[in-house]
């Protein structure tokens, strides 16, 4: 009887934790599996698209950007990118080539490692993203980019969200 109050004891708080994370995930087919009840920290997500933009280009010229859709009540995508003053967008930019990664020795193209963060985020939730002093996490298998901007952004676009 001991070791089964005990086990209640411990397994009760994770349990209301993981019911009130706030995070819904998507199967393959994109539709909405609910384990949650939709909210981040008391309040549930208003349905609609959130934009949040850093205040200043950084010292190659990009300005980091991120689109949050929330429909059902939870997050159903993340779009993040970085517009460039004279350029255009990092995506368009890498996806075209010329942003080089790959020539300089990276696995991936800048537009294959922030699609990797986009989905990781949007399955999991940003508050399972873990960064290191550098802004770059090990918690997602081949994105070796700096990505901490973007939680810091997606966390402000999510307060827009909340309800």
């Amino acid at each position: 009887m001991k070791k089964t109050s005990i086990f209640i004891a411990c397994a009760l708080p994770v349990f209301m934790f993981l019911q009130l994370s706030g995070c819904k995930m998507r199967d393959k087919n994109g539709e909405v599996s609910s384990n949650d009840s939709g909210m981040v920290g008391s309040a549930r997500l208003k349905d609609g698209e959130y934009k949040a933009s850093a205040n200043t280009y950084d010292d190659s010229g990009y300005k980091a950007i991120v689109k949050v859709v929330v429909k059902d009540g939870a997050v159903y995508s993340i779009d993040c990118d970085a517009e460039h003053k004279d350029e255009g967008t990092k995506k368009t930019i890498s996806e075209s080539g010329k942003y080089g990664m790959k020539a300089g020795g990276a696995q991936h193209e800048w537009h294959e490692e922030i699609a990797y963060f986009e989905k990781y985020a949007t399955e999991n939730g940003v508050s399972s993203i873990t960064l290191n002093k550098d802004g770059k996490t090990d918690v997602i298998t081949g994105c070796t980019i700096a990505v901490g901007e973007y939680v810091d952004l997606i966390n402000e676009a999510l307060e827009k969200a909340e309800g």
